[in-house]
């Protein structure tokens, strides 16, 4: 029997195996794939280059070692990702040296290829005015101003677009989520029907070509009329952003009265037939309205037509009524006098009082309604000045005096002075009396 001599080689391998397996589970080792291993050469790895580091909402499918780029230049590499306690995505970046990452710029995850390798995109800002980061600093979490419009996962739904066509925050699109979304466009964004569109456009131009070319003209008027009056339009919307600021203002008692308008409306409905008799009442007043004015038409004419003198005498005086106002409030004096006549708390004045009888008739008391300045004097007026006989005047023809009257009779009458007989035939109509100034009422 020959002895085994591969026996010891295997005992001594298996030893070995057994020391790693133990020394690896004694220091906690793991290995996370070929990604995790150091890459000789890499960017951000050689001497002179420094390491910053930046927080992402997710890492989004980056990895170890996946490129840094700066204006589409590769200037480092990604090193071990952690977790920091706000579940932020810590990615440490690795720099060549010489690289300057300016303040305020802020990283997201790109793709790479079509084939889903993806890197880290520094995004500097617009104007660098804070200086340069240095070895240690941070990239605090960016706001990514350019996906203010995008639909974040966390956020509002955007009608139509699911959950694989959501765009991450910090992140480009994905190559699945841009075929997703061409998916739409081509299948339920109506692309299908641009066929039929350019069919009916056809059938909408073929023979038509003479009136759409005199259509064009029209637009062009159009459009220029429009651009002219472009001023009042913007007014007009103007005038709109104010009117539904003020009712954005109102909205409480604009919500009151639509919530009260139900109420309202039953209300009027219940008052219906109390309406229709009030309209059907308004109907026979305007009939009978009508039938007023039609009655005296003749008598509403003669009243315009009297009025017009008095109103063109009115207007025609027009322009003294200011100036004769104007002593209305000061009187004696106008108003641009009083400080050259009243020096002081008083003023010096003679005036002379014409209380006579005579004055006081043709002023005053020819001022009285009731009984005119004979009746105020205690003199006869109207009929019985003229001695006439109140109850056998109105017999009398022309309501001339009695023969015996104490006062003379004309000459020329049918009364004779001497004899009362008639000497002469009359000469004039029959007189109608007239009353006495202020009396005889």
């Amino acid at each position: 029997m020959r002895p085994n001599r591969t026996r010891g080689p295997r005992r001594s391998l298996r030893a070995a195996l057994m020391i790693a397996v133990v020394t690896a589970i004694a220091t906690a080792c793991g290995f996370d794939g070929a990604d995790s291993l150091p890459v000789p050469g890499a960017q951000g790895t050689g001497n002179g280059s420094y390491e910053i580091s930046a927080v992402i909402p997710t890492a989004a499918g980056l990895t170890n070692n996946s490129p840094v780029m700066l204006n589409d230049v590769t200037v480092g590499s990604v090193g071990d990702i952690d977790v920091d306690a706000n579940w932020h995505a810590a990615v440490p970046i690795k720099l060549n040296p010489g690289v300057q990452v300016p303040r305020g710029s802020y990283v997201k995850v790109g793709m790479t290829s079509v084939l889903g390798s993806t890197h880290l995109a520094i995004v500097p800002p617009e104007k660098t005015t804070a200086g340069y980061l240095h070895a240690g600093d941070e990239i605090p979490l960016p706001a990514c101003p350019e996906q203010k419009n995008i639909a974040q996962p966390s956020g509002q739904r955007v009608a139509d677009i699911n959950s694989a066509q959501q765009v991450p925050q910090c992140a480009f699109p994905t190559t699945e989520q841009v075929l997703s979304a061409l998916s739409v466009v081509l299948n339920g964004g109506g692309l299908s029907q641009l066929g039929d569109i350019t069919h009916e456009l056809s059938q909408v131009l073929g023979g038509n070509a003479e009136s759409i070319r005199a259509l064009v003209p029209r637009l062009n008027t159009l459009i220029s009329d429009l651009s002219s009056q472009s001023g009042d339009i913007i007014d007009a919307m103007d005038g709109l952003d104010r009117l539904s600021t003020t009712i954005n203002q109102q909205k409480p008692t604009v919500e009151k009265a639509l919530a009260d308008g139900p109420a309202i409306l039953a209300m009027l409905n219940d008052e219906r037939d109390k309406f229709t008799g009030a309209l059907s009442a308004l109907s026979g007043l305007s009939k009978t309205v009508n039938d007023v004015l039609r009655a005296n038409t003749d008598d509403i004419k003669t009243i315009v037509a009297n009025l017009n003198p008095t109103l063109g005498a009115l207007a025609a005086a027009g322009p003294a009524l200011p100036g004769a106002t104007r002593i209305l409030f000061t009187f004696p004096f106008l108003e641009e006098t009083i400080p050259q006549i009243v020096k002081g708390d008083y003023v010096n004045s003679d005036l002379v009082l014409d209380l006579t009888v005579d004055r006081l008739k043709q002023t005053i008391l020819m001022t009285s309604g009731l009984v005119g300045p004979e009746g105020v004097t205690g003199q006869p007026a109207g009929a019985a000045k003229r001695g006439l006989d109140p109850f056998t005047s109105p017999l009398v023809p022309g309501g001339e005096k009695r023969p015996d009257s104490a006062d003379p009779v004309p000459a020329g009458t049918q009364e004779s002075t001497a004899t009362g007989t008639s000497t002469a035939p009359r000469t004039s109509a029959p007189r109608t009396p007239v009353p006495a100034n202020g009396g005889g009422r």
